[in-house]
């Protein structure tokens, strides 16, 4: 390390040292750690300035060993050609600015240290050290009177035939206006995004549009010219962003497309670092950001996830986990966060995609929602371009913890684009273990009488066995046919006012006694053997169609629970209201052996599917057939 070696070289800034200004006391840990375990929340230590600045108390020492104010220098040594950083710290009052890095293993290690005085402070760093993980980041301790960090960024030299890139991003929305529209004030609020956009596409597909909603005009203004409102019918997300994808295809300023939720809050910084660290990218790579939790915002859900091919599944990357809370342990007390975490894809809560991949492998596959985004990057790394999972990158998003998409019309979206993007990458004989878990997935559905999931499977399964060509056509009516489909089943039905529904009496027969918990997998096949005989076998009593047996939480939900009765009342996730579930034989019969048919036909056709999807899905993924979709739903 030394200091100011350089003189004759322009620098970029990649990364500004940010702190919030809204909802401080639910995100403080993601920006400072004080060590004081109280979330780091200001008032003891510190103070929040502004938007770059915060006051650092006398005799009060601050660390931004955060994850949003680290420097990821293992994701840069691993994907660009820097090979140093810079730190430039602008301070008043006097103390000293202190600078470590971390290794792979999380030990954190002092690198140098100054004193200041009223002054900009610069380190030089080398990023040669990192090659299984490891950040840069510095402590301000004041001294006998408050210092005030004025404002930081960590720069990286630029080539000589270096030019910045801009980004076109992509917002689609469907009858989320207010969402929407603070997705777009964020966007537009911050000096430093406007360096990096070259337009925001907004593509509304709904009916209670955001241009509609007070402020708009404001948050229009602040944007100019770069916002623009597209309006379409609702073709879910693939429809929304492929839209967005095809808008930055026609503008030569754009570099890169920007795909954000509109149901999400951008920390606008992010913005700026995703199209930085592509710039310096070696290869074009599809950069993401991780998704922190809207409902509980210093919990992270995932900085990055592979894609297990065997099960057509996703599982956190390396020794990460899900849903990590920095108010409980900060960065510096998570180790497996200071790794570098290989990511397969990632979300596209926030996701930033270069034009040239896009003109390359084309756009998203057609398939209204879920595992488009998975299935786009595993198509991308097939095509050489890698996807990176920055930390310091990520926006919040409502967290999944309050939904069951088994019990929503989703659900024949997931399965049906689970199967699709396993067929199309998953490299192991007959899809390994995916139609055994659609079978097993099934099963458990029906112990659990949710008859409306197990319909929409099959229907998906249906679908999947019609091949690629067919999903331009099911996109724009797809989802209607299905939540009409759906409706034909009981436990589809919400009843928000329980004083409506008999009171709760048992009258069916409990073979064998009660039923508890299996705790080792021998007992849950000898409970699972004697579930599914008792559901075969013996017709549901007729008390259960006329009063529920038990009630049963949304998060207690769980097959062995209905393995000794006919019927109940399930919470729902939002805890609004309950559905009655009810046990019927014929219907459990029926859909069994259609189970059994569909999956068996799953696995014998595995190898004449995958394809027939690998040849089908250039054309229906090209700029050409989506230009021809909007063209047709637009006409319609």
């Amino acid at each position: 390390m030394t200091e100011n070696t350089r003189t004759n070289t322009d620098f970029v800034a990649v990364n500004h040292t940010v702190f919030p200004t809204e909802g401080v006391a639910e995100v403080s840990a993601l920006y400072v750690d004080t060590g004081s375990g109280d979330g780091s929340q200001p008032g003891e230590a510190y103070e929040i300035v502004g938007r770059r600045s915060i006051r650092v108390y006398a005799h009060r020492r601050v660390s931004l060993s955060t994850y949003f104010n680290a420097f990821p220098a293992s994701y840069w040594q691993h994907s660009t050609n820097v090979r140093s950083v810079r730190l430039v710290a602008t301070v008043e009052g006097k103390g000293l600015i202190s600078v470590y890095k971390s290794s792979a293993r999380g030990r954190a290690s002092a690198l140098a240290s100054k004193s200041f005085s009223d002054e900009t402070v610069t380190f030089d760093l080398p990023i040669t050290s990192f090659i299984d993980g490891g950040s840069y980041w510095f402590d301000i301790a004041a001294g006998n009177s408050d210092a005030t960090l004025v404002s930081a960024e960590w720069q990286v030299a630029a080539p000589e035939d270096w030019t910045p890139g801009k980004t076109t991003v992509g917002i689609t929305t469907f009858n989320r206006p207010s969402y929407c529209l603070n997705q777009i004030i964020a966007v537009g609020q911050n000096e430093h995004v406007h360096d990096v956009l070259d337009r925001v596409i907004v593509v509304d597909q709904g009916t209670d549009l955001v241009s509609d909603q007070p402020g708009f005009d404001d948050a229009a203004a602040a944007l100019g010219d770069k916002l623009e409102v597209l309006r379409q019918p609702n073709l879910g997300g693939s429809g929304g962003f492929s839209r967005a994808m095809l808008e930055s295809l026609g503008s030569e300023e754009s570099r890169y497309v920007l795909l954000l939720d509109d149901d999400a809050i951008s920390e606008p910084e992010a913005i700026v670092r995703a199209v930085r660290f592509a710039d310096f990218a070696i290869t074009p790579t599809i950069v993401g950001g991780g998704m922190l939790h809207l409902d509980d915002r210093s919990v992270l859900y995932t900085q990055g996830e592979v894609w297990d091919q065997r099960k057509s599944w996703m599982r956190p990357s390396g020794a990460s986990e899900y849903d990590h809370d920095f108010a409980e342990e900060t960065l510096r007390e998570t180790p497996g966060l200071h790794r570098h975490l290989g990511a397969d894809f990632n979300g596209w809560w926030m996701c930033l995609i270069p034009t040239a991949i896009l003109r390359e492998i084309g756009l998203s596959l057609p398939v209204f929602l879920k595992f488009d985004d998975i299935e786009y990057s595993l198509r991308a790394r097939e095509h050489g371009y890698p996807t990176v999972c920055l930390p310091g990158v990520a926006v919040w998003h409502m967290a999944w913890h309050d939904k069951d998409p088994t019990r929503t019309w989703e659900e024949y979206f997931i399965h049906r684009n689970r199967v699709i993007t396993g067929l199309l990458h998953s490299h192991v004989r007959n899809g390994g273990f995916l139609p055994l878990h659609s079978f097993l997935g099934d099963i458990k559905l029906l112990f659990m009488l949710q008859y409306s999931a197990v319909r929409l499977r099959h229907e998906a399964l249906r679908d999947v066995m019609r091949g690629p060509a067919v999903l331009p056509d099911l996109l724009p009516g797809k989802q209607a046919e299905i939540r009409e489909m759906r409706t034909a089943y009981i436990d589809s039905k919400v009843v928000e006012d329980l004083s409506a529904l008999p009171p709760v009496r048992r009258s069916s027969f409990a073979i064998l006694g009660g039923v508890r918990k299996p705790t080792n997998p021998i007992a849950a096949l000898v409970l699972a053997a004697r579930v599914g005989a008792r559901q075969l076998l013996i017709k549901q009593s007729p008390g259960s169609r006329l009063n529920p047996e038990r009630i049963i939480s949304a998060q207690d939900i769980n097959w062995w629970r209905f393995a000794d009765i006919d019927s109940a009342l399930v919470t729902s996730p939002d805890g609004l209201g309950v559905a009655w579930y009810q046990r019927d034989r014929s219907t459990m019969h029926r859909f069994l052996l259609r189970s059994i048919r569909l999956n068996l036909a799953l696995a014998r056709r595995w190898k004449v599917l995958s394809e027939e999807f690998a040849k089908g899905t250039p054309k229906v993924t090209s700029p050409d057939q989506w230009r021809a979709t909007f063209d047709k739903v637009q006409k319609d």
